[in-house]
């Protein structure tokens, strides 16, 4: 008799566990719903770039760059084939200066015994001409 009011009481016990566990599993789908409809709404963010993205993004920004500058060209076909021109650079150069005659160095009557030459001028290169950017063909 004692053996059958232990196993009586233990399947009560077992079935007000389970009982139990229901109401809980219940409870915590009710609250997160609660939470869900009183949280702020939230936009979705974007997926992380994988790295091979971000190095095209990166490579797509520096050649708009040059193309802004006029240092490249970039041709784009009608079948989204894509051709990269390098526009040169033309740097003109003055021609050297033409000395007529010869240059004398004078020395001074202080008695310093150095003959030294005027130092030449300095030169700066002309500035670059700007050189307009070609449209782009097709886009």
């Amino acid at each position: 008799q004692l053996t059958e009011k232990l196993q009586d009481a233990e399947n009560d016990s077992m079935a007000k566990i389970a009982e139990l566990e229901k109401q809980l599993s219940q409870a915590r789908r009710e609250l997160e719903a609660l939470r869900e409809q009183l949280s702020p709404p939230r936009p979705p963010s974007p997926p992380a770039p994988q790295p091979q993205e971000c190095y095209r993004l990166a490579l797509e920004r520096r050649l708009a760059e040059l193309e802004e500058k006029g240092l490249v060209q970039i041709l784009r076909g009608p079948d989204g084939d894509v051709a990269i021109e390098i526009v040169p650079v033309v740097i003109e150069t003055p021609a050297a200066p033409v000395v007529t005659g010869e240059a004398t160095a004078t020395t001074t009557g202080t008695g310093t015994g150095t003959d030294a030459p005027a130092p030449a001028p300095a030169l700066s290169p002309p500035p670059a001409p700007a050189a307009a950017p070609l449209p782009p063909l097709g886009t």
